[in-house]
């Protein structure tokens, strides 16, 4: 078997066993879907506008920015995170390690498997966005926030690995990230429209990548329709990206925790 067919064989093993953990269906689809629906009847189905500093925007094009990059964390970050945590603490990434299969296909698979659930995730509020609340979502609005969420997918699935080298068992990791998310999401304007934040506290969540992916989605969405990619935010998950990759290639293990202390 070619190492290009073993990558397709264990991403889909990888989707079958993600399809089947309701925690995982529930945190990367069903949360935001229920957000966004939910802000959307409070907030007047997209009849107010929030002012992003670049561009004008509907509730409903914001909200739905917001629940992109809240459903990429959840997959790309929190999912990844704990699936890690949970194998490595089990010995299963050890004795895949010692296994002839190369190491590359299992990252390859792991990639394909979160590429996979975040478009879906995106095509699905995106296509919830457009018919229920009338978001209008043009050819250049969709090819920008592919390439947020690519980008932000690459570099939330980076810093879900540096995560592992911090967290040393699934319990604590189980009870951690999400709390970290959920914080997260509040400074970085994804509950709560950005001017609507104090000076400082927005601030504090400009320095987060979740930040970045949402202003970029959400300025694809704008009234105003610019399109044009910003260099800020890029230039923000770029660097988060490149740390998480430099601190996961340092310190990530196959190994459980008690083993490698």
């Amino acid at each position: 078997m070619s190492d290009w067919r073993l990558v397709l064989v264990q991403a889909r093993a990888q989707l079958t066993s993600v399809s089947r953990n309701r925690r995982a269906i529930v945190l990367s689809l069903v949360i935001p879907v229920f957000i966004l629906v939910m802000f959307n009847s409070i907030w007047g189905a997209g009849n107010g506008t929030s002012d992003l500093g670049r561009a004008k925007i509907t509730a409903a094009a914001y909200f739905t920015g917001a629940m992109i990059a809240y459903a990429l964390v959840g997959t790309a970050f929190v999912q990844v995170a704990l699936s890690l945590i949970t194998q490595r603490e089990s010995g299963q990434l050890k004795r895949y390690r010692g296994t002839p299969v190369p190491v590359w296909t299992f990252v390859m698979a792991t990639v394909l498997r979160v590429a996979v659930m975040v478009g879906l995730v995106t095509a699905i509020l995106l296509l919830i966005a457009r018919l229920a609340y009338g978001v209008d979502v043009s050819g250049e609005a969709l090819a920008e926030i592919a390439v947020y969420v690519g980008l932000g997918t690459a570099t939330l699935g980076s810093a879900a690995i540096a995560a592992t080298t911090v967290a040393t068992d699934v319990d604590t990791a189980s009870a951690a990230l999400p709390l970290v998310v959920v914080l997260l999401s509040f400074v970085s304007s994804i509950f709560v429209p950005v001017d609507q934040l104090p000076g400082w506290l927005a601030e504090v969540g400009r320095i987060f990548p979740i930040y970045h992916v949402a202003a970029g989605v959400q300025t694809a969405l704008g009234i105003a329709g610019d399109t044009s990619l910003r260099t800020g935010d890029v230039a923000v998950l770029v660097v988060w990206a490149l740390a998480s990759v430099l601190v996961a290639a340092r310190h990530f293990r196959w190994e459980p925790h008690a083993q490698a202390a």
